[in-house]
């Protein structure tokens, strides 16, 4: 694993991020223990206190911070390209949404357009569900970008999140929780810096809790509507994992206003809103795949060798075409289910999972405010959210594979927790002195993190933490320009070397593939003849790629030197003998 030690463009194997990180964690917290505490008296304070009162005024707060405080880090922290399946899977779907479709026919010629997490039949459309999408076509339709909308959804998330601890925790620690969202998820992780999810499943858990809370004290209609609104982000978005936590704060909602015998007129709309979003996520659904079933049940039906749950059987009725598909399936994504299931290594399994979930929201300058969960367990008004989890996380185990965007949904609760944790410092701090200067250094450790992430850029981690980026195609940048730069139409095969990594896709086209300006196609020979292929783009010019494996990756900062014309070894004409073979066919052009 290598780390980028931005304007000094240079790079390191000696140390993980995360051993970084636990280095500052550990020489902060010595120097708030060894120095007198009159000397950090940046928290808690009157003014910051007086701020977090007028709550609506603090959501904003949040909210423009995550938005505009992103563009601001643009020079210094450019947006990644996509470079994984599931975001090139998340692209189509918002690219469809823009132009005013629900979903694709399924294109001629389909097996050369086959990608990760994408439905060829019966429609052509991705597996994910419609929310994050939906938020992403707002971007590309109105501000000309998808990217806009991972932004705004990210922020929602943020502004909610401490919306959402303001119905459990005084003002001043709900909007230090907001804070903490945004410096450690909005501006760096993964979630708001990818199409690969998490913002949208997090603005769903922090709506249905936040509301949930309030519906239990003082019932409005306004928190029955957000409370459906939540649900409904998280039915299309983490299904699953958004049922796991929907259940017992629902069963404890509904027997909270029948107790208190609330007015119709109180829960109806909600109710109603919640009827509305299932009708319309059933006919994308049905639209999507022919029946009332979630697209990515079909995908798995169709592609998927690995059984989504550990209890679950593998499906070996799938047949690959081709070779990365198989290689993906069978040594990849099978590997931990393999590994519980067969190798009785289920323990061991359970552990790494969570283990992955605490380097994400967590580990390591958080790590001292897990305390927090005995006061949290405690507490009459948050103990639903302790049992919520209780029940959700051998569900979150089950999973045979389990990312931070999944559990983001219980993100609320899980910096509810923290928080919690850093109030029971403060409130010990009264009686040893000691604790208050633990408080402070766990505070000012997040924030020198901060400043310490924009010189030091983690290479490609896995499992991802809240500071790392996803690794690039070797590649990709530069040859996607070149060819979109290109006069005309183009038509791309991408013929994969024998050692391909299944990991660097380049078949990813937008909703409407025949229009586009650059078509990605498989390399089907010798098995099958391209010559169909040719024939059906006969207006277009034909390359071939054979994309590298290795290298001719731009640097994280816009400030070194990158050649990027080298890419161009990789790709020629294709041969002009076969491109003209069409002609003596009877198949007529798209």
């Amino acid at each position: 694993m290598t780390n980028y030690i931005r304007f000094f463009h240079a790079e390191t194997h000696r140390f993980s991020f995360a051993a970084i990180e636990a280095a500052v964690t550990a020489i902060t917290l010595l120097v708030f223990v060894v120095i007198p505490t009159r000397h950090f008296a940046f928290f808690p304070n009157a003014g910051f206190r007086r701020f977090a009162q007028r709550r609506l005024r603090a959501c904003i707060s949040i909210f423009l911070l995550s938005f505009l405080g992103r563009i601001v880090l643009l020079p210094i922290e450019p947006f990644r390209v996509p470079n994984i399946h599931d975001e090139f899977s998340y692209l189509l779907a918002s690219d469809t949404f823009a132009h005013s479709r629900v979903t694709n026919p399924t294109p001629p010629l389909w097996h050369h357009f086959e990608a990760f997490y994408v439905l060829m039949q019966p429609t052509y459309a991705s597996k994910y569900g419609a929310a994050q999408p939906l938020f992403m076509a707002f971007g590309q339709r109105f501000l000309r970008t998808p990217r806009a909308g991972i932004l705004l959804s990210m922020a929602l998330a943020a502004a909610s999140l401490c919306w959402m601890l303001q119905a459990y925790v005084p003002p001043e620690w709900a909007l230090l929780g907001g804070l903490l969202a945004v410096v450690r998820i909005s501006w760096f992780s993964y979630f708001g810096n990818s199409y690969w999810g998490g913002s949208v499943a997090m603005l769903g858990g922090c709506l249905l809790m936040g509301a949930a809370a309030r519906l239990g004290c003082a019932p409005h209609s306004r928190d029955g509507l957000l409370m459906a609104m939540g649900l409904l982000l998280l039915a299309n978005s983490r299904p699953f994992e958004g049922v796991l936590i929907s259940l017992p704060i629902c069963l404890y909602t509904i027997w909270v206003l029948f107790h208190k015998r609330v007015e119709c007129r109180i829960w109806l709309p909600g109710v109603v809103l919640l009827f509305l979003g299932a009708a319309g996520t059933g006919y994308y659904c049905h639209r999507v795949t022919g029946q009332f079933t979630f697209p990515w049940v079909v995908y798995w039906r169709q592609w998927s060798i690995c059984p989504p749950f550990l209890f679950g059987k593998p499906n070996y009725s799938v047949q690959y075409q081709f070779r990365d598909q198989l290689v993906y399936s069978r040594d990849f994504e099978l590997a931990p289910y393999v590994s519980s299931v067969n190798r009785g290594n289920l323990l061991t399994g359970l552990a790494v999972k969570a283990i992955f979930q605490w380097l994400f929201f967590v580990f390591p300058a958080l790590t001292p405010a897990h305390i927090g969960l005995i006061p949290t367990l405690r507490a009459r008004k948050s103990r639903i959210l302790m049992y919520t989890l209780a029940f959700a996380w051998p569900g979150f185990f089950s999973e045979t594979w389990l990312q931070a965007h999944y559990v983001a949904v219980t993100a609320g609760a899980i910096y509810l927790v923290l928080l919690n944790g850093l109030r029971w410092m403060r409130v010990r701090a009264r009686q040893n002195d000691l604790w208050l200067r633990l408080l402070r250094g766990t505070l000012a450790s997040v924030v020198i993190m901060v400043f310490v992430r924009l010189v030091v850029v983690p290479g490609d981690t896995f499992p991802p933490n809240w500071a790392s980026q996803t690794g690039d195609i070797p590649g990709y940048q530069d040859i996607s320009r070149m060819m979109e730069a290109k006069a005309g139409k183009q038509l791309v095969i991408v013929r994969y070397r024998p050692d391909h990594f299944w990991g660097y896709s380049w078949i990813n086209n937008g909703y409407d593939i025949p229009t586009q300006h650059v078509i990605w196609a498989r390399d089907t020979e010798p098995e099958e003849s391209n010559i169909p292929l040719l024939c059906a783009f006969q207006d277009r010019q034909v390359w071939l790629l054979v994309p590298p494996e290795r290298g001719f990756i731009p640097p994280p900062d816009r400030t070194a030197h990158w050649r990027p014309a080298g890419a161009e070894q990789f790709f020629k004409p294709y041969p002009m003998s076969a491109s003209k073979a069409c002609y003596s066919e009877s198949i007529a052009p798209w």
